[in-house]
């Protein structure tokens, strides 16, 4: 990680005084689009773009084919487009011997419209292209590069065999020249093509000679050797070479694997995201190449489910684990770095979002976030191994099982030329492997979700719900069988579904099963005895006015209405205040957002906030101003504190807004329970990460169970869930799981209609 403390160093000394400060905005956009930061690294490209004088045509370009080249990896062909449209702009002013510049311009223009599913305009600029190689003089490598490049276009647009076509010329043109890596990728692409016309024989042999050629130039222990490996073992189950493919695969899962516990364990937060992103597919592939290869209860159903336990929750764990071992093992100087490089986060993010932001800030700021994110690093390094939660395996997780209990590990995956499919691998004590289990296609899911108005509480009663026991319930029971005891880990839609509110004979689900939801399996192998303190947080009752808010506004630009106490919520937290000792009760103006960040490194064992949670999508052009500035999930999602009406109708940026993305920058591991007695606190953006939202904060700051919502609930069925909860907790089963279902059904006893009592969600 040499190269980012050089680049931080090098951005620290000369921001203030370069006289082309534009190459430091060139240069940080390089490094932010390395960590997949898309959204960080399009500011430091427009940046540089606004100091870059007109006559710089070279550095315009530069900048504007990065913007370009950044938005096709991210999907945003509009912007993609206009960049690509200055780009070639650029080089047409370049004139003669200008030519194969121009031809690459012109395939992005096509690639930027495949991407927009226009294959006229796409196959118009592949023409384009074409003219500028067609001399019979032209450089063959020029000519190999058209070829590899409007394949991509043609497989964009699903004009397969045109693809083939393409990529067989440049795979032709490749084989003249030395091999490189370049000549692997070009291989991988077109075995790949043929995969997809159905010529699995050709591929095997496309693959086979790029494998040849990583083990010539990199070795047998690279990524690129094992990637065509795992090609290979594709393509040979596919042919009905099961055994052959699954020996291969299984070789290339261990060395996956291998690799990332060793890198993780020395490299920086802000790396971890796009290392992942990169290597985690290839592992949890394995539950589709083992469905798809018939492997339903043997090894390589195990080795496909330990996959699946490593990689869910993977970046959550490692982040998680990372932050202990410097708080309990650090220094008083590495424990300050810590709190300061996660302040410096959350200020980046608002900087990024508002508007007018010194840019030089901005970069100082990213600079200093990657020195001190290396030290850590290193720090977390020498310390311990951060990464030891990855040996939890099946049998840590099999024998952790009761008699009577049974795990239900989800995944989904989409199959080639299919719907989404939702399986769910099945771990019994008794079991000498897990067994996988077809449970329903997501197609089924959202025309389902569809018909009801995307009302996720409607799925629940009348005729969606007995298409809910059709779809889901009747195969989980099937599966559970006599168990008595369920815990299950969801995936993808299931993150957002109330399992135990299925319908079942006369009754639901939960009637039939004492239900355990979990982030990871991995929680099953760590739970120990109850434990709870007495000590308490309690939020409720809270004034969202302040004296920043004159009383003349009542909505804000676009009609949202100015925020009421609560006044059930009061009367909820005080009569559970008088459950406990020494509680710490806040109410009124008392409950700020500043008051709930005071509490990381010494939070209370519970954490109660009753007041109005809210969660937004990017896409969401109705989300308070204070976040129009923001698009990812962790900003877009949090609780109105008191004088949150500040913020919630934009007079004062953020102000009483506690977003999960403040959250999570918290120490909140002294927390046992931490109840959101808020609308949508369980909701957020699905992943294979999990939940983005207040789920993963709270679970990244280190507390232990969550009591959150799925949707929105009445007041009285929410006061009276709550109260019950801590009665049964503290007078009662003092169990937390215990009390959880006990409030449950007194809720359910009042208001049977599983509106009102099955968006409760508990998540160990």
């Amino acid at each position: 990680m040499k190269w980012i403390v050089i680049f931080a160093m090098i951005l620290a000394s000369a921001i203030a005084s370069s006289a082309h400060v534009y190459n430091n905005f060139l240069e940080a956009a390089k490094y932010a689009l390395a960590d997949k930061d898309y959204g960080l690294s399009e500011y430091f490209n427009l940046e540089a773009l606004r100091q870059i004088p007109a006559d710089s045509v070279v550095d315009r370009y530069i900048a504007h084919s990065r913007l370009r080249n950044m938005n096709n990896l991210r999907g945003t062909f509009d912007k993609m487009l206009s960049h690509g449209r200055e780009c070639l702009n650029i080089i047409r002013g370049f004139g003669p011997g200008s030519e194969y510049m121009l031809m690459e311009d012109y395939i992005m223009m096509a690639v930027a419209h495949a991407g927009m599913k226009d294959s006229l305009m796409a196959s118009h600029y592949v023409d384009s292209a074409r003219q500028q190689v067609s001399d019979p003089a032209a450089n063959p490598v020029y000519l190999k590069k058209f070829a590899t490049m409007a394949g991509i276009v043609y497989a964009r647009i699903g004009d397969w065999q045109r693809a083939e076509t393409a990529y067989r010329q440049a795979t032709k043109l490749a084989r003249r020249y030395k091999p490189s890596e370049d000549t692997s990728t070009t291989l991988n692409l077109y075995g790949n093509v043929l995969f997809r016309n159905d010529k699995y024989a050709d591929a095997l042999g496309v693959y086979e000679e790029q494998r040849g050629i990583c083990r010539d130039l990199f070795g047998e222990d690279s990524m690129q050797f094992q990637w065509a490996n795992y090609c290979i073992a594709n393509i040979r189950a596919y042919m009905g070479d099961i055994a052959g493919g699954v020996g291969i695969y299984e070789g290339v899962i261990r060395w996956y694997r291998d690799r990332i516990v060793s890198d993780l364990k020395s490299m920086p937060e802000s790396n971890r995201q796009a290392y992942l992103d990169n290597m985690i597919d290839i592992l949890q592939n394995a539950v589709p190449f083992g469905i798809e290869a018939k492997h339903n209860e043997d090894d390589f159903t195990r080795i496909a489910y330990e996959n699946l336990l490593f990689t869910k929750g993977l970046l959550l764990a490692s982040e998680k684990s990372a932050d202990a071992i410097i708080r309990q093992s650090g220094n008083a100087e590495e424990r300050a770095a810590l709190d300061s490089v996660k302040a410096m986060r959350g200020r980046l993010t608002e900087l990024l979002a508002t508007t007018g932001a010194s840019p030089v800030d901005i970069i100082n700021l990213y600079a200093g976030i990657k020195g001190i994110d290396v030290n850590l690093a290193n720090a977390c390094y020498r310390y311990c191994n951060h990464m030891s939660f990855a040996a939890v395996g099946y049998e840590a997780v099999r024998e952790s099982l009761k008699d009577d209990e049974v795990l239900l590990d989800f995944a989904d995956f989409k199959p080639k030329n299919r719907p989404r499919q939702y399986v769910c691998y099945v771990i019994r004590r008794n079991q000498k492997n897990p067994q996988v289990h077809y449970i329903c296609n997501g197609s089924e899911l959202d025309s389902l979700l569809a018909l009801e108005n995307h009302r996720w509480s409607n799925l629940y009663s009348g005729e969606a719900a007995e298409d809910m026991a059709r779809i889901i319930g009747r195969p989980l029971k099937k599966i559970i069988g006599g168990s008595r005891r369920v815990y299950y880990v969801p995936s993808g839609i299931f993150h957002k579904l109330s399992v135990e509110a299925i319908p079942e004979g006369e009754g639901t689900m939960c009637d039939s099963f004492e239900f355990k939801r979990l982030s990871s399996a991995r929680e099953i192998v760590r739970e120990s005895d109850e434990r709870l303190g007495m000590t308490a947080s309690l939020y409720g009752g809270l004034d969202y006015d302040s004296e920043e808010v004159p009383e003349s506004v009542v909505e804000d630009a676009i009609g949202r209405k100015r925020l009421v106490i609560l006044p059930r919520s009061c009367e909820e937290v005080t009569e559970i205040s008088r459950m406990f000792s020494s509680p710490v009760l806040l109410t009124d103006g008392r409950g700020t957002e500043e008051s709930f960040l005071e509490m990381s490194g010494n939070a209370p064992s519970v954490i109660h906030v009753a007041t109005h949670g809210f969660y937004y999508s990017p896409e969401d052009a109705d989300r308070p101003a204070s976040l129009q500035g923001y698009n990812d999930a962790m900003s877009l999602s949090g609780l109105v504190m008191s004088g949150g009406n500040a913020g919630w109708l934009g007079l004062i940026p953020s102000k009483g807004l506690l977003t999960a993305e403040k959250v999570s920058r918290c120490d909140l591991s002294g927390a046992d329970i931490v109840c959101l007695a808020s609308c949508h606190s369980g909701q957020g953006e699905v992943t294979s990460e999990g939940i983005y939202g207040l789920q993963r904060a709270f679970k990244k700051a280190g507390a232990e169970t969550l009591l959150l919502s799925l949707w929105e609930a009445s007041d009285n069925a929410t006061k009276c869930f709550m109260t019950n909860f801590y009665s049964d907790l503290i007078n009662g089963s003092k169990n937390r799981h215990k009390a959880f279902e006990f409030a449950r059904e007194q809720v359910r006893r009042q208001y049977p209609s599983p509106v009102y009592w099955a968006g409760f969600i508990m998540v160990d």
